[in-house]
């Protein structure tokens, strides 16, 4: 098995927000030329010549995202589920993660053009937030990672409370 766990390593971490940076770049420039980037051909408006390269470059970084977030649904999810840290921003991630691998495949192969504008949007809409709800979720193990909890302590308090101090101390 990988070296995903509770923690994720740092060689692993760089690589998939690379990986998520260079989707999110070139989804949003895809976005961008398709929706404001029509140009002026010999034979009326045409796509931007940009466009076609952006979108195969964000299929590809896709797909080897894909391959990343596998590797961290296999190890990391089962090993940090019965920790309850930030599972409810895991939950929305798994969510959004569903919703774009979905709206994409519909995108690419089932959607009519009446449909397409608005189901793209929401893919977009999609895509954009990913990256935010992933640094959400990452905040929020951080926090339940490294801030002390006012219960612990008290318990702790409270069960070395029995030890009396010495009178000479």
């Amino acid at each position: 098995m990988s070296n995903i766990s509770l923690t994720i390593s740092q060689r692993y971490r760089y690589f998939f927000y690379c990986v998520l940076g260079l989707s999110l770049v070139t989804g949003v420039a895809f976005w961008l030329f398709r929706r404001f980037g029509m140009v002026e051909g010999d034979f009326g408006p045409e796509s931007h010549f940009l466009q076609y390269p952006m979108l195969q470059i964000h299929g590809f970084s896709a797909f080897v995202m894909l391959m990343s977030l596998g590797a961290i649904f296999a190890s990391h999810i089962p090993k940090t589920w019965a920790s309850k840290r930030a599972r409810k921003s895991g939950l929305f991630i798994l969510i959004a993660t569903s919703l774009s691998i979905l709206s994409a495949y519909v995108l690419y192969y089932l959607v009519n053009e009446n449909w397409h504008e608005w189901l793209g949007n929401g893919h977009a809409i999609m895509g954009i937030s990913l990256p935010l709800i992933l640094l959400l979720h990452i905040k929020k193990s951080y926090v339940s990672r490294y801030k002390k909890k006012p219960k612990d302590v008290q318990e702790r308090v409270r069960r070395h409370s029995h030890i009396k101090s010495h009178p000479d101390a």
